[in-house]
């Protein structure tokens, strides 16, 4: 077969670059661990506050006053915001008053102490509305705490890097949990979140490798980006009806991780939201689904099961890719578009039912999907990609349907047991090798159509149809 042996190179070429894109989608998930820890940097920022007042518009008055251990600085309306504390007690009671003024902040890295101090706990008076960015970051010691009622929000930062923190308290008054707020307490096994709870922020609870359970009290809208990323341990999630979106990476290496129920409210998975959730088998998704965005549970290596809602209008790249355990998926007719290697290296998939509202089937869509069988190519489609269903070995028999005009280079090489594939004259473009190391396989044809020439030429075995 001259086909064989004039595109051995170009095969090669092509497969080099099927690795590729497997190392690609890798280094990018390396990246985005890298990105989320640029995160940290970027929470020593407090929200816009001008210059000399605190968040209630009080002026400044005294700067980093020293009272015992701490440094405070005092405003005009007579509060005090702690600044920094320089002692060495196990066990730290931060007054409610100094010298005549109401505590009622903890300011910016005011507890960064490091390894240094050996404080454990800290205790808070009910004066304490209000914790600045970063206040008890890198405290590295800190195992307990309780937040005062009366607090409404967990700042940027507040406990990033507190690395032995067990117990946290939060009061019912807490309405949202901000960015990076709890990153990298790595000893934080289980945390109860409190009942007006609306908006869990972006990396929130990112790199918490000890956290077991999470449950999200009905009210919470929104989880943020990487908001429980790098969570290794985390078994489980109860996510209310009431939550609206998802964002990005938000579960993503939650490795033990092997259930969710996707709230109704969601209309998108954003990319990566369940990306290398390695235990993950069964997915609940919502009723009202419209978009499965790129890589949204790549590598999701135990998944068995995830039934797809007829409101799906679009599926990213690599969504699908590497879910090596799933038998099978059916694509509503409500999908109108698929984009590249959505289903590649899905070695288990045995059956694919496609969508009718398909008019391409993109690059590497299949590609080493080495179990699979059935398939049955919409009428629609237009376009058959590049390495669309390489390596598919099981395929005995395909039929190309009226009006595809481009099959693209290797769409079906290294399908060892494709015996029968029938091609339409529609077809104006064929690409290299597009059945290279296919060596069992006739082609039928019409006479004098370009697939028929491409055949003679490449000394491909045609069964000539009848008019």
């Amino acid at each position: 077969m001259k086909e064989k042996r004039a595109n051995e190179a170009g095969l090669k070429k092509g497969m080099t670059k099927k690795s590729i894109w497997i190392t690609v989608i890798l280094s990018a998930v390396v990246l985005l661990i890298a990105g989320s820890a640029v995160l940290i940097f970027l929470l020593t920022r407090d929200k816009e506050v001008p210059d000399g007042q605190n968040a209630d518009g009080a002026s400044l008055v005294l700067e980093n006053q020293k009272w015992e251990d701490f440094l405070y600085s005092v405003y005009d309306d007579g509060t005090a915001t702690l600044t920094g504390y320089t002692g060495d007690d196990k066990v730290v009671e931060v007054p409610a008053e100094i010298e005549g003024h109401t505590v009622n902040t903890i300011g910016i890295g005011c507890f960064n102490v490091g390894e240094e101090c050996p404080m454990e706990e800290i205790l808070l008076p009910d004066t304490i509305k209000r914790f600045e960015a970063h206040s008890f970051g890198n405290a590295k010691n800190l195992k307990r705490i309780a937040i005062p009622q009366g607090t409404t929000e967990i700042e940027l930062g507040t406990f990033v890097y507190c690395s032995s923190l067990e117990e946290v308290s939060i009061p019912d008054t807490v309405t949202e949990i901000g960015e990076g707020a709890f990153s990298f307490c790595s000893a934080l096994e289980g945390i109860e979140l409190p009942p007006n709870l609306k908006t869990v922020g972006d990396s929130a609870f990112y790199m918490c490798k000890a956290l077991k359970s999470i449950a999200l009290p009905k009210g919470v809208m929104s989880i943020g980006e990487g908001a429980f990323e790098g969570c290794y341990a985390l078994e489980e999630i109860d996510m209310p009806d009431t939550v609206e979106q998802i964002g990005a990476n938000a579960f993503n290496l939650c490795e033990s991780l092997t259930e969710v129920k996707i709230s109704e409210g969601v209309t998108v998975i954003e990319e990566a939201t369940f990306n290398n959730c390695l235990a993950l088998e069964k997915v609940i998704l919502p009723s009202r689904l419209e978009s499965i965005e790129a890589a949204a549970f790549y590598y999701c290596e135990k998944l068995e099961s995830i039934p797809l809602p007829d409101t799906l209008k679009s599926i990213g790249e690599y969504a699908f890719c590497h879910c090596i355990a799933l038998p099978q998926i059916e694509l509503p007719d409500s999908v109108e578009t698929l984009d590249k290697s959505v289903f590649a290296d899905c070695t288990g998939l045995k059956k694919a039912t496609l969508s009718d509202s398909l008019t391409s089937i993109p690059d590497y869509t299949f590609a080493q999907c080495t179990s699979l069988r059935s398939i049955v190519l919409p009428r629609g489609i237009q376009s058959i990609g590049v390495y669309a269903f390489v390596s598919c070995g099981e395929i005995t028999e395909l039929s190309i349907p009226d009006g595809v005009t481009l099959v693209d280079a290797y769409a079906f090489s290294e399908m060892n047991k494709l015996a029968s594939i029938t091609v339409p004259d529609t077809v104006e473009q064929i690409g290299e090798g597009i059945l290279a190391y296919t060596e069992q396989v006739t082609v039928h044809c019409r006479e004098d159509s370009t697939i028929h020439e491409y055949c003679s030429a490449n000394e491909i075995p045609v069964s000539i149809l009848d008019d």
